[in-house]
């Protein structure tokens, strides 16, 4: 492609923003293109501002690649049948699903909840950031029923069960 001088270029994307924005969905709904978003955000300067330093993530983006890769390996010995992509709490396949933004914009049509089933990347231990070790890799259901609860709140859960239990 030959660029002429004194005519100014048109990027493909601005001239065909509606085709632009049905590649981007396409992409954004696919495998890597969703896990690049869900890792991206972990990395998003501007959740950064709202965090204190410890929560500042302790990991690289090559790093969560290797732990997914992990995951997937373990879940695939788990259930020999599936290809792995299983949430770490339920083990239900996990969906990459985005909503179709507006074209020319990164802003989605409608805000909203999002799908259940949608990989999510949760810290084992709210109390620690995401290091190597404290990622869990799972649906967005498991994520938000998780929530902020820690491992001593679990045991804690466990023990008024069994209490329970055992006055009836």
């Amino acid at each position: 492609m030959s660029i002429r001088i004194g005519v100014p270029h048109i990027s493909r994307r601005k001239k065909y923003p509606a085709s632009a924005a049905e590649g981007d969905f396409r992409y954004n709904n696919s495998e890597h293109g969703f896990m690049i978003i869900v890792i991206g955000t972990i990395f998003k300067p501007s959740k950064a501002k709202y965090r204190s330093k410890r929560w500042l993530p302790q990991i690289t983006r090559k790093e969560i690649w290797q732990e997914i890769i992990l995951h997937v390996e373990f879940m695939k010995d788990l259930y020999p049948k599936s290809n792995g992509r299983l949430c770490r709490y339920c083990h239900q396949p996990w969906t990459y699903l985005t909503r179709r933004k507006r074209a020319g914009t990164l802003k989605p049509r409608k805000r909203g909840p999002t799908h259940k089933t949608n990989f999510t990347i949760d810290r084992f231990d709210p109390e620690f950031t995401y290091l190597p070790g404290n990622l869990i890799f799972c649906c967005n259901a498991c994520n938000d029923r998780k929530h902020d609860s820690t491992p001593a709140d679990w045991k804690n859960f466990i023990r008024v069960e069994k209490e329970r239990n055992e006055k009836t």
